[in-house]
């Protein structure tokens, strides 16, 4: 997934807003109204659109106005949205709407390097419980050559709700295992 800064800001505009419309007249009066959470991507959507200045003076008396001036200069003197996002001095509210671009951005890469770690208890268990890989799929209805590929590494071929399925579903199995063999006593 490439993800674009401006992408991510159409989307949680529409999002927080509760309409489809990206139009900045509709909404400007949704922030100054009854929505004043889409203030800050608003303002950035403008930023990235060349469209700050237009949307400075929707937002002109507004409790928005100062806000914009004072982003709006920031903006004029890193020269680029990743420099602005990435000043002190940029609110914290304008700063968070990055952080959660950031998020929803990496979200891919975090979901692989936590499957690959629960791909190595999954083998460990299975190891154990003596469950066959066609088992598992068969079991927990899974496609078989995403599951298989996934074992043998790729860790994009399952979602991570899905590895931690086979993960548990090995570890249950290999409990299971453990808890029929009998104990032996040395004597």
């Amino acid at each position: 997934m490439n993800l674009t800064f401006e992408g991510f800001l159409k989307g949680y505009c529409r999002e927080l807003s509760g309409q489809q419309s990206l139009s900045f007249r509709k909404l400007v009066k949704q922030a100054t109204t009854v929505g004043p959470r889409v203030a800050e991507p608003l303002f950035l959507l403008a930023l990235a659109q060349g469209k700050a200045e237009y949307v400075l003076g929707l937002s002109e008396g507004s409790w928005m106005e100062e806000d914009y001036r004072g982003v709006l200069s920031l903006y004029d003197q890193a020269g680029s949205m990743a420099s602005l996002c990435a000043k002190s001095e940029l609110p914290n509210r304008y700063a968070n709407v990055w952080r959660a671009y950031r998020a929803v951005k990496e979200k891919p890469v975090a979901d692989r390097r936590i499957n690959a770690l629960m791909r190595k208890r999954t083998l460990g268990a299975l190891g154990k419980s003596g469950v066959t890989r066609y088992g598992l799929c068969r079991d927990l209805n899974l496609n078989k050559g995403n599951v298989y590929a996934y074992l043998a590494g790729d860790d994009s071929k399952v979602s991570r709700k899905t590895a931690r399925r086979i993960m548990e579903y090995a570890e249950e199995r290999s409990a299971q295992e453990g808890a029929e063999r009998p104990v032996r006593v040395a004597g």
